[in-house]
């Protein structure tokens, strides 16, 4: 069984110390378990692309042509300001390259992964976009318009089972930076989610799991998740491709045996 995954840097756990608890990752086990089958894990970031995003994925689905496919999506990209995409703007893209290198650097030194307080790691990019400026990647018409392209993409295709997950909202502090953030991304997590109910793919909600939990669920960045933010993540798709009407739901007599 082939899953495909569009998602983001978040998607193949990045911000980690151990990938393999990305939720991708333990929901191929997982399902691969209920399946009684192996499943192979596809991850395709699809971090707004402008016209590149669309193409990218039309060309993974031929390629690999998947039995499952989640749709992991977020607003991220209209409803976040960087730093990176002001020195680009400003400076151009040589100046970004090597900002960007600086900016690993220092993440890999100041971070952590178990979403602890990094008061040196929130210092530094309070000040940075104190003095440099930040603003976001892309617009909001942009990425729902990439986003509603893939999902009509999906809805063509026969015979393959789609989940939607949704991005649950960015921490306090990123919020604060980002003036509406939270409520940007509530508005444009429902327009998507009842899109997605049109097209009838699965939904898979992980709010329940992050609004009763609080150690662990991001990355010290405020907006990548912390393992336990992985573990509900997959729960909330095991959830989705669990239950009827999804293929993979077990039936009365799988359930007896």
């Amino acid at each position: 069984m082939k899953m495909l995954v569009i998602g983001s840097s978040d998607t193949a756990g990045t911000s980690l110390p151990d990938p393999t608890v990305a939720w991708p990752a333990a929901v191929g086990r997982e399902l691969g378990q209920a399946a009684g089958e192996p499943v192979e894990v596809i991850d395709l970031p699809v971090f707004h692309q402008g016209p590149k995003a669309v193409p990218r994925v039309v060309n993974a689905l031929d390629r690999h042509q998947p039995d499952l496919v989640i749709f992991a999506f977020g607003a991220y990209a209209f409803i976040v300001g960087t730093v990176g995409q002001r020195v680009r703007r400003r400076y151009g893209e040589r100046a970004h390259r090597l900002f960007r290198r600086i900016e690993v650097r220092f993440e890999g030194k100041t971070a952590n992964a178990e979403g602890r307080p990094a008061r040196l790691n929130h210092a530094g990019r309070w000040l940075a976009r104190r003095v440099i400026g930040a603003e976001p990647t892309a617009t909001r018409e942009e990425v729902t318009a990439i986003q509603t392209e893939i999902m009509r993409e999906l809805a063509r295709r026969e015979g393959v089972t789609v989940v939607v997950l949704f991005a649950p909202p960015v921490a306090a502090s990123v919020d604060r930076e980002n003036r509406g953030a939270n409520r940007k991304l509530a508005e444009h997590r429902d327009r998507m989610t009842a899109l997605g109910r049109a097209h009838r793919f699965l939904i898979a909600d992980c709010l329940p799991g992050f609004a009763a939990a609080t150690a662990g669920l991001r990355h010290s960045d405020g907006v990548h998740k912390g393992a336990a933010g992985h573990r509900i993540q997959a729960d909330a798709v095991m959830a989705a491709l669990l239950t009827p009407p999804s293929p993979y739901a077990p039936t009365p007599a799988a359930e007896t045996v």
